[in-house]
């Protein structure tokens, strides 16, 4: 099905889970990734910053795909002081986003602006996996710029939402549109599982770093 920006949506069970080995991730770790991040925001207490929320959020989804990921080849990156987990035989760089909602008709929106490094990568990585890439993937994709993939994960303390997404290239703040979009988990809490509803400022995509002179 799409929706109205005709994005490609697959949320059936087979294509999710065809799809998400395409690009050498499984349902299994995004679901990981999903609750490990709702967890952390779970942590936050009243008395913390108004962004220890989406801190927390940001850092228990990126560490889990790390962990997830480092074994299987899969390796770090920071270019451009922005998190990336990057796969070169394979092509892709996948990041963690907080989002407004995921798995909804309309396109998630990053909790945190985006800023020209964001863009920078999206717009270099332009490669759609499933129509242009052949089996030989390591000939096709070796030495260019990685495609962006989106690990989006929402919280609201009831329920907690995964999609893997594909960016295209966007201006301004915030994604415009999506080639793809994978929706993963759609899941309710168990009874006592109570993130805290903090507004989440953290900017959790770029992170700008300086050296004291």
């Amino acid at each position: 099905m799409e929706n109205q920006q005709q994005s490609i949506i697959v949320d059936d069970e087979i294509g999710v889970n065809q799809q998400l080995a395409a690009i050498g991730l499984s349902t299994e770790l995004i679901r990981k990734v999903a609750f490990a991040a709702a967890a952390g925001r779970a942590e936050s207490l009243r008395v913390d910053p108004v962004s220890a929320p989406g801190q927390l959020a940001y850092i228990n989804g990126v560490r889990e795909i790390r962990l997830g990921l480092e074994r299987e080849g899969w390796r770090i990156s920071r270019e451009g002081n922005v998190e990336a987990t990057v796969n070169h035989d394979l092509g892709i760089q996948l990041f963690f986003q907080n989002v407004d909602i995921a798995c909804s008709n309309r396109n998630p929106q990053a909790i945190s602006k985006k800023g020209r490094a964001s863009r920078d990568l999206v717009a270099a990585g332009q490669t759609d996996m499933f129509s242009e890439l052949s089996g030989e993937v390591k000939k096709t994709v070796h030495g260019t710029v990685p495609a962006v993939w989106i690990v989006c994960v929402s919280s609201d303390g009831r329920s907690v939402k995964a999609e893997v997404s594909h960016p295209k290239r966007f201006e301004g703040p915030q994604f415009g549109d999506f080639h793809r979009r994978i929706f993963v988990v759609d899941e309710n809490f168990e009874p006592g599982f109570n993130p805290n509803d903090d507004s989440d400022t953290f900017d959790d995509f770029d992170v700008n770093i300086s050296r004291k002179l």
